[in-house]
């Protein structure tokens, strides 16, 4: 490992490979910082233009931006109560309280050190878990992708929204997309209606760039202008000091270990991680009176909680080639356009590039502290920008995003497709993740199903003669269940009848 650590520093450690990570959070601190353009558009928008750069220069860029949005989302959460991102949900309960008491400066930098911190003990744990789990991952066949595949689908349809039924539709919708083509065993075209441009698939990163960019363009120019609760852009409030760090640091560790545990799992993104990690800490903190009406341990556990997902969400995608959440699905597609095809076989054909990226993700998390401070000082004015001359440049970006990909004015047409899809998904509520990341997962799904089924003349049972497929099947019911249950109870929950408001009032008049 070490030796390779060394090999990835030997080729990453040159200017531009520098420079372009260090490019990509600045880019993602901007991005971050402008309420409406989240992490996920940045990346999709901009990932295109980074398949015609080397390998050691087009992914620094784009996990400088993932690293850089995700904690820029604080700022405009922080200050106009608005998260940049869906990731700082959570940071704005208690950080625009904080800003409304003339403590911005205060609530930004806790949420600095507090992403610094939980994202440095995340990339550790990537550099020291993947190599071993690709080990443990070069032993599956088959019929153990299989399960993990149907696994992974499984739970990401049961964790994305509200509804399980909306996932489960939004699931489908993915599988539907992607067996779109020629099929891979036969040739013969399957879903194309005699379109040739659909011969090679739907192509994603235009669909990406569709319904994350452009249906975020739309819902903004729905809302039309919203009047912003201005709060804490004075130039002489009091930071952070190390007493709010320190009585925050287990709280912190805590939130790092929610985030981690959670980008590790398919479909449990930086968003619900910031939800449970500030939930956690206030059940666990000597002051959960506080959580709500302007806790610093509030914005430490939110923060701590959502940055530590962004390495964890690169275990899955390096060792299995499953994305952890829609960011590393858009990684996946930038991956495989350098020729860095993710699994198992990875660190061993190019071991040398991926600790090279570690590496390079160790030094962009140190220097997020000087870009946060040039952030804090500076950039949080940005959040002021009228939608009315951002969105237009956005739209712009995003054609010119599609283009890229390939030169073809049929993307264009999916791209328009997709934000179409995009925007009812999101008015009706239908989760968009799973369909993306199912898009992704179903040609691996279906390789892996048809080989099983070849090795074993159709026998099913051979998802559940093996140890390692027979475990994930076991998990796979177990979280099916789970899910169903929690779905019916939610409904049961709802549709409990309440009693009238006059049968209550005589209730209380005879003293029941």
């Amino acid at each position: 490992m070490f030796d390779l650590i060394l090999q990835g520093l030997e080729l990453i450690a040159n200017p531009v490979s520098i420079g372009a990570a260090l490019a990509g959070l600045a880019a993602g601190i901007l991005v971050g910082g402008l309420p409406g353009l989240t992490a996920t558009m940045a990346v999709a928008v901009l990932a295109p233009f980074t398949f015609l750069m080397d390998a050691t220069i087009g992914i620094p860029f784009l996990l400088g931006v993932y690293k850089g949005a995700i904690y820029g989302g604080s700022i405009p959460a922080i200050v106009i109560n608005t998260p940049g991102t869906a990731a700082a949900a959570a940071t704005a309960i208690d950080g625009h309280i904080l800003a409304k008491r003339g403590q911005a400066r205060r609530a930004l930098e806790m949420s600095l050190y507090a992403s610094v911190i939980g994202d440095m003990l995340a990339t550790l744990v990537l550099i020291f878990v993947a190599a071993p789990l690709a080990t443990i991952a070069l032993k599956f066949s088959s019929p153990e992708f299989t399960m993990l595949f149907l696994f992974s689908l499984t739970m990401v349809a049961a964790v994305s929204g509200d509804s399980l039924v909306k996932g489960l539709i939004s699931t489908a919708l993915g599988i539907g997309l992607a067996i779109v083509g020629l099929d891979p065993m036969s040739g013969q075209m399957r879903f194309t209606f005699g379109n040739l441009d659909l011969m090679g698939g739907v192509s994603l990163v235009p669909l990406l760039i569709g319904m994350f960019a452009l249906s975020e363009v739309l819902l903004q120019a729905e809302q039309g202008v919203r009047k912003l609760d201005v709060a804490g852009l004075e130039a002489n409030e009091k930071g952070a000091s190390w007493q709010d760090v320190k009585s925050s640091l287990r709280t912190i560790v805590r939130s790092s270990g929610v985030g981690i545990a959670l980008g590790a799992l398919p479909g449990l993104g930086a968003e619900i991680s910031c939800w449970i990690a500030y939930g956690l800490a206030r059940k666990r903190s000597k002051k959960p009176q506080e959580f709500g009406k302007g806790s610093i341990e509030g914005v430490a556990a939110a923060e701590a909680g959502n940055n530590a997902v962004c390495p964890a969400a690169l275990i899955p995608m390096l060792v299995f080639g499953i994305p952890g959440d829609t960011i590393t699905a858009v990684l996946l597609g930038a991956f495989m356009a350098q020729g860095l095809l993710p699994g198992p076989l990875l660190f061993q054909k190019h071991g040398d590039v991926l600790y090279g990226l570690f590496a390079l993700l160790v030094f962009t998390n140190i220097l997020l502290v000087f870009f946060g401070y040039f952030a804090i000082r500076y950039l949080r004015r940005i959040a002021l920008i009228p939608g009315g001359l951002l969105y237009p440049v956005v739209t712009v970006m995003c054609f010119a995003g599609a283009f890229a990909v390939n030169s073809s004015f049929f993307d264009l047409i999916i791209m328009v497709a997709g934000g179409a899809g995009g925007y009812l998904m999101r008015k009706t509520g239908v989760p968009i993740p799973p369909l993306v990341i199912a898009m992704l997962l179903a040609p691996g799904l279906e390789n892996a199903l048809r080989q099983s089924l070849a090795f074993s003349d159709g026998n099913l049972l051979v998802f559940v003669s093996r140890p390692i497929s027979a475990g994930i099947f076991a998990l796979l019911v177990g979280a099916f269940v789970l899910a169903g249950y929690a779905a019916w109870k939610k409904r049961k929950a709802k549709e409990t009848p309440r009693r009238p408001v006059a049968e209550e009032s005589q209730s209380l008049t005879n003293g029941g």
